[in-house]
């Protein structure tokens, strides 16, 4: 059954890269269609759960290391241009500069080291996530059922946090198919460090393009990971069935 959704999704993918070879518009598309699966199936998938203790003002979690496809990294760049370019004399400053700054404290750190630093997240402003729309898979699928375990967890104690198994093996399935997709097109298909990755394209615009011509623009902020594949739906089986997946990675 898990591996017929994978199937089911990665195909889904493979025609939105067949239909936009090369595009522009592909990361728009890919991203939109990602974003769209995850939120319209998570609802069923987690509806026999408790209640999820994540809102608005609470960034626990966002201190930790988050990565994510080429995608997903290119239209959050264009979002955060956009935000520049609308309010560049704000209090909060230019965005891009909070990433600069954030990838030059987080750059080359792994996830436990990330998790002791405590190094907020740049989009993280008065509690609030101000990209939220435009989040990546791996924020959308990290949720927890207690706040006060993850404030906990985040202040350096040794504490086990519950977190969704849905969420976090929906998140995987996902990206994985997208991510099979990807190297399917001869696309690069990695993982990234999101401040980094986020660093390289608002510095430079063509890397876009770049990784649209089949080179890995973003490689310096590449985060080792298996190749695309069907891991994520073994995954999937186990949370389905209501085991938990570990690992405090975004």
């Amino acid at each position: 059954m898990a591996r017929s959704i994978f199937g089911e999704l990665q195909q889904t993918f493979r025609t939105l890269l067949a239909s936009r070879p090369g595009s522009g518009a592909a990361v728009e598309t890919l991203t939109e269609q990602a974003f769209n699966l995850f939120e319209a199936n998570i609802g069923v998938q987690s509806a026999d759960l408790p209640v999820l203790a994540c809102d608005k003002g609470c960034p626990s979690c966002c201190a930790l290391r988050v990565t994510a496809t080429a995608p997903e990294i290119f239209l959050l760049a264009r979002y955060i241009r956009q935000i520049d370019q609308r309010a560049p004399r704000t209090a909060l400053g230019l965005l891009s500069r909070r990433v600069q700054l954030a990838n030059r404290t987080t750059r080359g750190l792994d996830e436990v080291e990330r998790m002791k630093l405590r190094e907020p997240c740049p989009f993280v402003v008065r509690g609030a996530c101000i990209i939220h729309p435009a989040r990546p898979l791996a924020c959308r699928g990290h949720a927890s059922f207690d706040r006060r375990a993850c404030n906990q967890a985040m202040a350096g104690r040794d504490v086990d946090v519950p977190v969704s198994a849905p969420h976090i093996a929906l998140r995987g399935l996902i990206q994985d198919a997208l991510r099979s997709a990807l190297a399917e097109a001869g696309l690069a298909a990695d993982l990234y460090e999101l401040n980094q990755g986020l660093a390289l394209a608002l510095d430079d615009p063509a890397r876009e393009r770049a990784w649209r011509d089949g080179k890995d623009s973003l490689a310096p902020a590449r985060i080792e990971q298996p190749p695309a594949g069907q891991a994520n739906a073994m995954l999937w089986s186990r949370a389905a069935d209501g085991g938990a997946p570990a690992g405090d990675e975004s």
